[in-house]
Order: C-alpha cells, then sequence, then structure tokens
C-alpha cells in the first residue's frame, strides 16, 4: 500500500480517519483552554494481535478506557465498529508502516492548519489507549514524529518510566500508577515529573487534596496535561466500563486507591 492522500487512504481501508479532534468527551474539554488536541486511537494492549502495551497489568487490562464512553454504547448496540477500527488502524501500524506514517503526518498538518486558522493552540496525543514508544519509531527519512513536527507539542501517560530518559523536549509524558510501582512514581515525582492516579470516587470534588504528601490536582478538568505545575499528581476518577465483573475485580485491587488507603488526605 501507498499512501497518497487521505481520501484514498479512506477509500482504500474502509476507515472514516485515522486519528482526530475531540475523539472523547475529555479531550474536547481541552476546546474550553483554547486548546485543540489530535488524538490516535489504537487497539490497547494486545488486542489486534500486536502489543502496543508492553508495561501494562492484569489490571489496566481489565479496566481498560477502550469500553468506556463512546465505545461502551457501540459494544452495547452489538456493532463493535469502534473497536474493529482501532484493530485495523493498529494493524496498519505494524503491516503498513509508511502507508501509517504518511496518513497520520497528512491528519496531523491539516488539523494544525485548522487549529491555526481558528485560533486554538494545538498539540498532539498519539497513545489514547496504547503505550507505544514513538520515540523509537522512524516515520520519514530517519526521524521520529517528534523530530518531523518539532514545531508542534505531543503529550501521552504512560506507564514505561524509560520513555523519560532522553524524552524529547516538545513531548511531554505523566507516569501512570498502577499500584505496583510506587517506588518508580516517587522517584520521578522527586524530579519534576507528574504521576496520574486513578481514585475510587463518584464525582471530582471528592478527590483528595493531597495522596502520601504530595498535591493531587483534578485531572478531569481537561486533557491538557502539558499545562500542568510538575512534580504533582493528577487525579482522575474511575470511569465506568462496560464489563461489570471486571470493574468489580479492577475496584478491589490496588490499581485504583480508595478513600480508606493511607495517605488519602481529604
Amino acid at each position: 500500500m501507498e499512501f497518497t492522500t487521505i481520501a484514498k487512504a479512506k477509500k482504500e481501508t474502509k476507515l472514516s480517519y485515522l486519528g482526530g479532534i475531540n475523539t472523547s468527551s475529555k479531550i474536547a474539554k481541552n476546546m474550553k483552554v483554547n486548546v485543540m488536541t489530535y488524538c490516535l486511537y489504537l487497539s490497547p494492549a494486545y488486542t489486534s494481535g500486536y502489543d502496543v502495551c508492553e508495561y501494562s497489568t492484569v489490571e489496566c487490562r481489565l479496566g481498560c478506557l477502550a469500553t468506556s464512553g463512546r465505545a461502551k454504547i457501540d459494544i452495547r448496540s452489538n456493532h463493535n465498529i469502534i473497536s474493529k477500527a482501532r484493530i485495523a488502524k493498529t494493524k496498519l501500524f505494524f503491516e503498513q508502516r509508511d502507508f501509517f506514517f504518511g496518513w497520520l503526518i497528512a491528519e496531523i498538518e491539516m488539523y494544525k492548519r485548522k487549529a491555526e486558522r481558528l485560533g486554538y493552540v494545538f498539540n498532539v496525543r498519539l497513545n489514547g489507549i496504547s503505550d507505544i514508544d514513538w520515540q523509537n519509531e522512524i516515520a520519514f527519512f530517519g526521524l521520529n514524529i517528534f523530530e518531523t513536527f518539532s514545531d508542534i507539542q505531543f503529550y501521552d501517560y504512560t506507564k514505561n518510566h524509560n520513555k523519560f530518559n532522553n524524552k524529547p523536549l516538545n513531548y511531554d509524558l505523566t507516569y501512570s500508577y498502577h499500584g505496583r510501582n510506587w517506588d518508580i512514581c516517587l522517584e520521578l515525582l522527586n524530579k519534576g515529573v507528574n504521576i496520574a492516579m486513578v481514585f475510587n470516587v463518584k464525582k471530582e470534588t471528592e478527590l483528595p487534596l493531597t495522596y502520601k504528601g504530595y498535591t493531587v490536582v483534578n485531572g478531569d478538568l481537561n486533557d491538557n496535561r502539558v499545562a500542568d505545575a510538575k512534580g504533582l499528581i493528577v487525579g482522575l476518577k474511575w470511569k465506568r466500563i462496560e464489563n461489570k465483573a471486571n470493574e468489580e475485580r479492577v475496584l478491589k485491587s490496588v490499581f485504583v486507591v480508595n478513600p480508606t488507603d493511607e495517605g488519602f488526605n481529604k
């Protein structure tokens, strides 16, 4: 396959898009702070046959947001259009690398122009529900995506602490707590890195003020992690998923911080 135009790529793959803006309710909240975010959603973990979440845990796979929001509605309809599209995109990344990056670059350029025309700050999140190390993925001419778009701000959440080694200047990373990595979280916090942490609360107002002495900010107001102060915890309330048995299991695990846990400061 050879990429030529977005229109031909859509026709050839029968996909409506590769990535986009306002692709989730939380990403859409960035518009309220004058930021337009292009986000890419691939199929998480190894649900496509390829592993895109090398550092995933049992709990994060069970509680993955891949089955929340619009995807949850799609699953209930028995159509599974969203999950099938994500699998197809992931296979494109692994099996048609030049085609994938040609399309990705074209979409980023298109939405960057749109953001500039409408007066928005533009940024990019490539790991919507994946955890690919894009620093090691060559797009074109020996350059990775951060080098290809050195004038664009990228950001992601990650469980891969190795990404912080020689991180590109235009790549903002928030490290994710999963219940068994507090030692790494502590080390990174003390270096000024932010830690994303899921709390078992029903409302954003129930998030703690601090956790184990570190300031907690509300990470659900928007997804623009680039603007956060550094060396703090980004609190995220638990998001409901389609499989209730999985949800119950995750909520009882170390993955989610409960109000009764030591360090939770109301």
